[in-house]
Order: structure tokens, then sequence, then C-alpha cells
């Protein structure tokens, strides 16, 4: 495709001969070959503009940028005063727009994000309509299955994602769109068809700063992208029992589908029952109640199934197909896992790393028969130090005993960390707990502590393969930590 035709009506000023015919775009200067734009992005690390020259010497020969100053001869510049937002565009166009032609389902939100997505998945392949799914553990399609080096990955790779989606058959694709990604617009170019809303609850200060520019992080998704899309029919789905979500009604676009269990919602969940190892409640909407079973547990699931149910139920998927398909789904990986190797007590892996998520995953333990519910879990370094005493003190009220730990503890020390974490405890005057900074050790000194009966539970890394200890990228998994303890045992 030549430059022309790629920027055309776009606000893109060009310095050079710009009717060169190009090969790909990226923002990324290992990947760039011959004839490609380099994008030279703001980013909160590093600026794309320190990496011009490399990006040049492997074959870059437009640069699209917000800055005129040091012009190069014989190279193309591309000005735009939001190099993000063209980056979209741009790739959008040069991969043919494939959210055009194909339904594009995004879910933001603090919480559930994840789970709503393999919901989403496994109730459109039941429908028979093929989604791709972008999000936190993987972008997958059919037997395709990448690593997430990011819950939404930035446009052009997006874009590049969908187009091979397209390709190999999917009608459609969900994805996650995080806090960072809307406001960074990762999400640009892409005409979204449904967005939906899950929660907000403290997360990602050390970014946002405040959680009114978080809560407005996550509007963006129906404020901009959603009201922007080009799509015929459109919806937002909301949950409104979330006071944000209450707000964010009044300035959704397109149809909006509120869906909650306390407030009066299009879509309402009641006669809740949660047991051990199944949920089942009826949903009400209009003058029709229909019954819902599921293996996922807690009441937060609930609420991820009537997003769920009602993005499939705008895209008139048929009622009894959503029921059976969510009756028969069975996990999500890292997401309230449980690890088996014949104890006589219930171990649960799981991703929570928020305040809310961590009281969430430990009230559904609260609902199997326990005698004790153990908690292990650490907080992540380089990141919000507010949240740590709040998920102190939601574990020290509602864990019968807590081993705090180390969770991505990257550049901080995580002795410091876990200080944070024990003022929660303080607060309460609460002393069952202990601190033990290698995260494996603290797994096997909680396991030993269990008894028949009890529930342990190790929270916040989840599907995670890695530890971030400075900045090394360690190899670990939680779940394979519980198994080589639990065999070791029965030795």
């Amino acid at each position: 495709m030549k430059i022309s035709e790629l920027i055309k009506d776009f606000n893109i000023d060009v310095i050079g001969f710009y009717d060169r015919e190009i090969s790909g775009i990226t923002y990324d200067s290992r990947k760039v070959s011959q004839d490609y734009i380099f994008a030279a992005m703001h980013g909160s690390k590093e600026e794309g503009a320190k990496y011009i020259e490399d990006a040049i010497s492997k074959g870059a020969v437009a640069i699209l940028t917000d800055n005129k100053t040091n012009i190069e001869k014989d190279i193309i510049y591309l000005i735009s005063n939001d190099v993000s937002e063209s980056l979209g565009l741009m790739s959008s166009r040069f991969y043919n727009n494939p959210s055009k032609n194909m339904k594009v389902y995004a879910v933001t939100g603090t919480n559930g994000k994840t789970t709503i997505t393999y919901l989403l998945e496994k109730i459109f392949k039941d429908a028979n309509i093929k989604l791709g799914v972008i999000g936190t553990i993987f972008y997958r399609f059919g037997d395709i299955s990448i690593t997430a080096p990011n819950t939404t990955p930035l446009s052009s790779d997006l874009h590049e994602l969908l187009s091979k989606m397209k390709k190999y058959g999917a009608d459609g694709a969900v994805i996650e769109a995080s806090s960072h990604a809307l406001v960074q617009n990762r999400i640009s170019g892409c005409e979204i068809d449904v967005a939906i809303f899950t929660n907000l609850t403290q997360d990602h200060l050390d970014y946002h700063k405040t959680m009114d520019e978080y809560k407005e992080a996550k509007f963006l998704l129906f404020s901009k992208f959603l009201k922007n899309s080009s799509k015929e029919k459109k919806y937002s789905i909301i949950n409104v029992d979330d006071n944000s979500g209450k707000e964010l009604v009044k300035k959704a676009s397109g149809i909006v589908i509120t869906y909650g269990i306390k407030s009066e919602a299009d879509l309402r969940a009641t006669e809740i029952l949660l047991n051990k190892d199944k949920t089942s409640f009826n949903i009400e909407f209009g003058d029709k109640k229909i019954k819902i079973e599921t293996k996922l547990i807690g009441r937060h699931n609930v609420y991820n199934i009537l997003a769920a149910f009602g993005c499939a139920y705008s895209q008139n998927i048929n009622v009894e197909v959503i029921c059976s398909s969510i009756k028969d789904f069975e996990t999500v990986p890292g997401r309230f896992e449980s690890v088996n190797a014949g104890q006589p007590y219930t171990v649960i892996v799981d991703y929570a790393h928020t305040p809310d998520a961590l009281g969430n995953l430990i009230m559904a333990a609260r609902t199997i028969k326990h005698k004790r519910v153990i908690s292990v879990f650490g907080c992540g370094g380089d990141r919000d130090r507010t949240k740590r005493p709040l998920m102190g003190e939601i574990s020290a009220r509602m864990s019968d005993y807590t081993i705090i730990t180390s969770d991505n503890p990257r550049c901080e020390k995580p002795e410091r960390i876990a200080l944070d974490v024990e003022v929660g405890f303080q607060r309460i005057k609460c002393s069952n707990y202990e601190v033990i900074i290698d995260r494996a050790t603290a797994i096997e000194k909680a396991i030993s502590m269990c008894d028949k009966d009890d529930v342990l539970l190790i929270a916040g890394k989840g599907h995670e393969n890695y530890q971030i200890i400075g900045d090394n990228k360690m190899p670990y998994n939680d779940k394979e930590v519980v198994l080589n303890i639990l065999n070791k045992n029965k030795l």
C-alpha cells in the first residue's frame, strides 16, 4: 500500500516525497524491515524518538511522529498531533480494516474481564460462531495461541492480529480493554459492536493517580471508541450495581443493556444459590425468567455471567444455547482454579490482585465446606502502594490465617512491600499472619499447616508463569509449585 493511500483523509502533515509503497508499520524498531513506517511513540519509560535512527538503519522509509525537529534527508516524516491515534487508524487501513468486517466485543472494568471473554468464546462457539480472544492470558484463535505480553496489544499489533484471525476464519473477536490501553489509544481504529463494563474498584493508581482519572480511562471505551465506531447497531452492557456503572449509563453510546443483582436492571439475577461446587440463579429480563446453573463459584461470577449473557443475547444467540453453554463451562486458567493431588483439603490458585478481587475470592472460598481459610498473597512492586494495606486488612478480616509473601516485586524491596501489607493487619490488631518473602517457601509452609477440610487460597499470580525480580523475569508458576509440594509430600 502506498503512503498516499494509507493517510488519505487523516489529519497528518507530510514532509518529504511520500508516494512510496510500504511493506509494514510498527512502533517497535526491532520489528522494522525494508520499506516500513516507524511510529515514534511516547512511552512511560522510554521515548520512541530514541529509536528513529535504528529504525532507519533497518529500512524504515517513513517516521510517524509529532516532532518536526531533527528532520533527516531522504526520509518521509508523517507529522501527527496524536501519534497513538494515527498509528491505530493507519494500521487498521494497512490491514484492510479487519474490525469493520467482523464482530468486535470489548470488555473493560477492574475485575472479571478474562472470565467474561472465556464465557463469550464458549457461548459463541456453541452457537457455531467463531471468536478470537485477545486478553490477559493468551491471544488465541482455534489452534493458534500466543502468550500475551500485554492485556491489550498496541494498535498495530492488534489490527494485525484481527487480520490474521479473520483470515483463519474468525467471525469476530472479544478483546479485554485495559485502562492503560484505552488511554494510550491501543484500540484506535477498531470498530466495536459491543462494549461491556464490569465494575470499578481500586487498581492502577500508580499510573492513573486518582480514582476519577482511572474511571474516565475506563469510560473511554464507551464515550470515545464505541461512540466513534461505524457499526450500525451498537450496544453498551453495564453493571449498574457498581456506582461508576450507574454514572456510565448516562454517557454510554448505542443501545444500553443494564445488569445487576441489587439494582433495577434489564437483566437481574434473583434467587441466587451459592454452593461449594456450583452456583444457580434466575435471570429476569422483561417478562421472562430463566434458570442458570454453572460450575463457577461465587457471587462475583454471577455478575460475569450476567455480562456474558447480555452480550450474547444482544447478538440474537438462542437463550437455550446460552444457558446450556454456561452450564457446561468449566473454568478459566488461574481463576479460582482447584489444584488436586488427592490431598484432604482444598487448594485454590487465583489471579486476585486487587482489594475487591481478594475479598471476592475469600468470600467464594468460604462457601466451600471448610474448617479454616488460609490465604497466601503479596502485592506487586512499582505499582499502587495504597492498595497494599487495604488488601492486608481484607485478608485479616476474612481469612483465618495469612502468609504475606512476594508477588512480582520488580525494583522494590519485597520486605518493604510486605511492611505496607502488614499495616492492614495492624489497623485491626490482627496477629494471625506471618511474612515469608520467598513465594515457594510461603506456599510450602501454608500447605504444611493445612488440615482436613481447610481451604488454602494462593492469590495474585493465577495463570502467570513468571516472577519479576528487579529487571529479571524468572520462570515461576504457583500451580506447578503446589503440585510439586503435594506430590513430594506423598513420597
